[in-house]
């Protein structure tokens, strides 16, 4: 398809490299010969299209040629391609990492995805792309891997709703301009290597994202509900399915992969003298199942969950079964709940709040906008106030969100929405929860700040919104973080909140040169003079 619509550069489109598999590197030993022969015949198959550009596999070491093997991760500056006439590619440079249900949000610090990219091209590296530069949500049921939740936001440059990921997405900016502008210098010639030590400093300011209600509702905090109950008395009570196997079922297969539910049913009959009557017996289930409800001759008998990516697991609850013939039924409880609601005003983007449920799948408009948890909270432990980008990074390194609900907040497109006239939010909730916290909100930036030696530049911006304020601003010695800054012991003799004042209020962004030139020469002995500021939009 892509070459019927020529669009690779040998065609005089944008594509200029093609792949084939991916990762197949990470599990292909257990298949032995029969994973090297599959490998030779992905290599030939994609040679035989002539697509006219190269083709890459990833994480495959064995890439048989003229297949170019890249490297996925955290850093690849070690990455040696198998052919010395190979170039050094860098094809999933991960600027963050998923999440999963019952997990915390994980970040990885400007510093330290900078310093990767600079370093990869110290050491010879000729093509970088991140992985993601763009968050995404994985609406409908596309979410795939092990456990991976709505949101797909990954930490990126750029988040799941588009917004500007600050600082990362401007501190790359100015790293790509650098590399740029000695593209020639780094991708030709021998290498050599001068360590001139290692510093990090960010000269880009930081956004503190918000939640707007929605005030295009006359009272948006409560949205009225209808329910409907799903009649279950067939598979409860009656044990009667769409159809009877003497084996397993695979819920994949039998739904086709289109519905996260299946009722699972068999009968067991026990006679007036059965000698199992009466005694202590218990229904036991070997589950590999993302959520498991239990009943039997009608009645609920419990529930369980996968935890800490633990995808096998036992159920056992204790029973009481009765002379004649028992159902035992297997399935997630489902309720149907539906609010109409409007569209929130301006171009912001959209959320809906889903604190208060269990667990489900939501549609508005018809539209699927993906599964819901918000009931599975993340563990207590692991989080720590601030991150130390120092050292090698890992998905556990610097993690947040400890104690809370694991997603809350669901991104809507705003091409699902109707601008004039009601919007339809369905709940298909399979635990009951409660939905009068239910809310659909905007996010946008609510604050920035930047924290800046002497003698740089800073640009404050509030994304096509104007600055309302300054919160904060010293020149001297301040100390704190983005929402907490302190004056120091130091400061300049100008009054830095009005010189910014007139800068920077009213306007979409001010650019502003930390000098004593604008803001006086504070008396900083043995400290070297910033400039923090805190504006709000």
């Amino acid at each position: 398809m892509v070459k019927k619509e020529n669009v690779f550069a040998s065609q005089g489109g944008p594509i200029i490299l093609a792949q084939i598999e991916n990762e197949y590197g990470n599990v292909m030993g257990p298949y032995g010969e029969s994973g090297k022969s599959y490998i030779k015949w992905c290599a030939n198959m994609a040679q035989s299209l002539n697509v006219g550009v190269p083709w890459i596999m990833c994480q495959q070491n064995d890439a048989p040629q003229p297949m170019l093997n890249t490297c996925n991760g955290f850093y690849c500056d070690d990455f040696v391609p198998n052919n010395p006439n190979t170039p050094k590619m860098w094809t999933e440079n991960w600027t963050g990492w998923f999440k999963q249900w019952g997990g915390k949000n994980s970040h990885r610090t400007t510093e330290d995805v900078a310093f990767s990219v600079a370093r990869f091209f110290q050491r010879g590296g000729t093509f970088n792309n991140y992985y993601m530069y763009h968050g995404g949500t994985n609406a409908d049921r596309t979410a795939g891997g092990p456990y991976i939740t709505t949101s797909y936001d990954y930490d990126a440059p750029l988040d799941e709703y588009g917004n500007l990921n600050q600082p990362k997405y401007g501190h790359l900016k100015q790293l790509h301009d650098v590399l740029h502008s000695m593209e020639k210098i780094l991708t030709y010639g021998n290498i050599s290597t001068i360590d001139f030590g290692n510093s990090a400093s960010i000269t880009t300011q930081t956004s503190m994202m918000v939640k707007k209600p929605n005030e295009a509702e006359d009272t948006p905090s409560t949205l009225k509900w209808s329910w409907r109950p799903e009649n279950m008395d067939n598979f409860l009570l009656k044990g009667k399915g769409e159809s009877t196997q003497t084996q397993l079922f695979d819920q994949k297969v039998v739904t086709n992969e289109q519905s996260d539910y299946l009722w699972y049913m068999t009968t067991v009959k026990f006679k007036k003298r059965d000698p199992f009557l009466g005694k202590n017996m218990s229904l036991r289930v070997n589950s590999t199942a993302h959520v498991l409800h239990a009943f039997v001759n009608g009645k609920h008998i419990g529930n369980q969950h996968v935890e800490n990516g633990k995808f096998n697991y036992v159920f056992e609850k204790d029973v009481k079964f009765k002379s004649g013939r028992n159902v035992i039924a297997l399935l997630s409880i489902t309720v149907g709940l539906a609010a109409t609601f409007k569209a929130p005003l301006g171009n912001d983007p959209v959320v809906v709040d889903l604190l208060g449920l269990g667990k489900g799948t939501a549609w508005v408009n018809g539209n699927n906008i993906g599964r819901y948890w918000p009931a599975f909270i993340s563990s207590e432990n692991g989080c720590a106030a601030k991150c130390n980008y120092r050292g090698p990074y890992h998905a556990e390194k610097c993690l947040t969100n400890c104690g809370e609900p694991t997603q809350r907040w669901y991104h809507v497109p705003r091409s699902f929405l109707n601008a004039e006239g009601d919007n339809t939010l369905v709940l298909f909730e399979e635990m009951g929860g409660n939905p009068s916290l239910v809310s659909f909100q905007t996010t946008r930036v609510g604050s920035v700040c930047a924290n800046v030696y002497e003698k740089n530049s800073i640009e404050l911006s509030c994304d096509r919104k104007p600055i309302s304020a300054i919160k904060f601003a010293s020149f001297g010695n301040p100390y704190g973080n983005c929402g907490s800054f302190e004056k120091g012991t130091c400061e300049s003799s100008n009054n830095t909140i009005d010189i910014l004042t007139q800068e920077c209020v009213g306007k979409e962004k001010c650019s502003i040169d930390v000098s004593t030139e604008k803001f006086g020469a504070p008396d900083c002995t043995g400290s070297v003079r910033r400039l923090a500021v805190e504006a709000i939009c």
